[in-house]
């Protein structure tokens, strides 16, 4: 017998919170449930679709002893969003149903077996450390960006975590362009690399932009990485595949700079892509002494040019590039200066700001 009273908004937002693991393909029925298990005073909730596991915790009060059941994921979360905010629904197990009563509503579910849920294995740990969560959200999402999505390279659908003394880096590329972002960490015994799925990514994302936790520990293994705090936790599997060599493609022999403010560049970029070709969103960088310029033109033979206030050190250079992976990078970047490192029309280009100097954005450049 289950049996438990709560407020709506103490029970929705972890209820969304686990929604992300919900299996949407329904490869199996019991994957579209969650799992609630109320034991010592607690509710804990838990969605996985097999290749990620979320579980949120919430403490409260039930009358009986421990117990747990599952509930259709969709309809239950549809019920208490359609419920009044200050609502104080009673939800109750008998006879393989859940009954939500609230006021003069109550809504009956067909359940799953509590005991066919997938439970999560207890896979040794490598390495466990603490970050700060704002710190972690800022490697993810100054990162997650640059990753493909359907490549057949697998590699590439997904970030990688590397740990390697005191220092965390992320990185993650498409083939066409790389982000990488370092942050200072706890020390660690040995140099560990974790390739991260995509979807795992958007959803640790979407997980720490919603909880008040001030630290995330953080642990990881052969196939696992794991993330816990006070208010939920968090497990993905692994992408098994080698990541290639980034440091190799960072430029390093750059010649040609150009500074110029984030605000005025993006600005005149959105401008200028209204004219580029369509599939390729190509744009010309024209680089001389003390201006810089950008210039695109279409299959219709129509033309935009900007030219930009900047400071510039080097000889003249032109380089096109996807005017869509500049702008990726400068809408994440704060107000400030953005230097922009350049060496041949034919070499990758270095976007930096200069507000954070453990940042390093690369595109490829394209063929005029």
């Amino acid at each position: 017998m289950f049996e438990l009273t709560l407020s709506r908004n103490h029970l929705l937002n972890p209820l969304l919170a686990v929604a992300g693991a919900v299996d949407k393909k329904q490869s199996l029925a019991i994957l579209s449930n969650i799992l609630l298990y109320w034991a010592n005073d607690q509710l804990r909730l838990t969605a996985t679709d097999l290749e990620m596991e979320i579980t949120a915790r919430i403490d409260c009060a039930s009358h009986g002893s421990s117990a747990k059941i599952t509930v259709p994921a969709k309809k239950f979360i549809d019920i208490m969003r359609s419920l009044d905010e200050d609502a104080t629904p009673t939800i109750s197990s008998k006879a393989g149903t859940v009954i939500i009563s609230c006021g003069r509503s109550q809504f009956k579910l067909a359940t799953l077996p509590a005991e066919d849920f997938p439970s999560s294995d207890n896979d040794v740990s490598d390495i466990e450390l603490t970050v700060a969560r704002q710190d972690l959200i800022h490697l993810l999402q100054s990162t997650h960006f640059a990753m493909s999505q359907h490549d057949v390279r697998i590699f590439l659908n997904g970030l990688l975590l590397e740990l390697d003394s005191q220092v965390i880096t992320a990185v993650a590329t498409d083939g066409h362009r790389m982000a990488v972002c370092r942050l200072p960490c706890d020390a660690v015994d040995s140099h560990q690399r974790f390739l991260l799925p995509r979807k795992s990514v958007q959803e640790m994302l979407r997980l720490l932009n919603s909880i008040e936790d001030e630290h995330i520990a953080i642990s990881a293994g052969k196939g696992h990485f794991k993330l816990d705090s006070r208010e939920f936790s968090f497990q993905s599997r692994l992408i098994e595949a080698r990541f290639p060599p980034y440091a190799k493609a960072i430029p390093k022999q750059q010649d040609k700079f150009v500074l110029v403010d984030r605000d005025l560049l993006k600005r005149a970029l959105s401008r200028i892509m209204i004219l580029a070709h369509e599939k390729s969103r190509a744009v010309i960088l024209h680089m001389q002494s003390g201006t810089f310029t950008l210039i695109a033109n279409n299959q219709e033979q129509e033309e935009a040019t900007e030219t930009l206030e900047a400071h510039t050190d080097g000889n003249e250079i032109k380089i096109g590039i996807n005017a869509s992976y500049l702008l990726d990078v400068l809408n994440y970047f704060d107000e400030g200066l953005v230097r922009l490192s350049m060496s041949a029309m034919d070499s990758s280009i270095l976007v930096e700001s200069l507000q954070d100097e453990q940042y390093q954005y690369i595109i490829m450049p394209m063929k005029l």
